[in-house]
C-alpha cells in the first residue's frame, strides 16, 4: 500500500459529531494519548539515551534543517526519498538563536545541548556559526525507535478512533458510554 493512501481499516469520525464524542470520552482518549506520549518520552531516555531537552533540540534542528526543501503545500513523499532526504538537497543551517526561539528553551541551555549533541556526532557547527544534523548520525538505533513509535502511533490512532466510534451520542448520561471489553475490573465501593 502506497503511503498517501488511505487505510481502509480505518474509518474516519464524522466532522460533525467529534466535538461531542469528544467530550463525552475526554477521559479514555486522555488516558490513551498519555500513555502513548509517556511511553514515548520513557523510551527516548532509554533508547536514545538522551533527556527529552537534549531530543528536542536534536529533532527541531534536523527538522528545520530539511523544511526548506519541502515546499510548504508539498507532501513529503513527493519530494523525499525513503530516508527523508533527496540527491540534491542541501540542508538550511540554523542559527543558535533561530533554535532558540522555535524550542522556547534558554539560549544557554540550547547553547549547552548542541554542544553536548556536537561531542556525540549528532550535529556540527557550520561556517557562521550555523548548525546542522548529521545525517549519518542516524544509525540502527534511532531507525529501530522510529520503527517502533510509528507502530505505536497506529495503535495508539486505531485506539482513539475506536474510542470515538464506540462513544453514544443518543445518551442522556454524562459519560461517555463506552463500552469497555470487561467491566469486572471496576473497584469494589466504586
Amino acid at each position: 500500500m502506497k503511503a498517501n493512501q488511505q487505510h481502509s481499516d480505518v474509518p474516519s469520525t464524522p466532522i460533525e459529531d467529534f466535538d461531542e464524542r469528544y467530550e463525552r470520552a475526554f477521559g479514555l482518549l486522555a488516558f490513551v494519548c498519555n500513555r502513548f506520549i509517556l511511553n514515548y518520552m520513557r523510551r527516548i531516555s532509554i533508547e536514545l539515551d538522551m533527556d527529552l531537552e537534549t531530543t528536542l533540540i536534536w529533532g527541531t534542528l534536523a527538522q528545520m534543517n530539511v523544511l526548506a526543501n519541502v515546499p510548504m503545500d508539498a507532501i513529503p513523499m513527493t519530494v523525499l526519498d525513503d530516508l527523508g532526504t533527496k540527491n540534491d538537497m542541501k540542508l538550511s543551517p540554523l542559527r543558535l538563536s533561530d533554535l532558540t526561539q522555535i524550542t522556547g528553551l534558554p539560549r544557554e541551555t540550547v547553547r549547552r545541548k548542541l554542544e553536548k549533541l556536537a561531542g556525540m556526532g549528532k550535529v556540527q557547527r557550520t561556517e557562521g556559526s550555523r548548525w546542522v544534523f548529521v545525517q549519518e548520525a542516524i544509525g540502527d538505533p534511532e531507525r529501530r525507535f522510529t520503527k517502533q513509535s510509528v507502530q505505536d502511533l497506529m495503535s495508539t490512532a486505531q485506539s482513539l478512533q475506536r474510542l470515538l466510534e464506540a462513544v453514544s451520542l443518543s445518551s442522556k448520561q454524562g459519560d461517555a458510554n463506552v463500552p469497555l471489553q470487561d467491566k469486572t475490573h471496576h473497584r469494589k465501593g466504586a
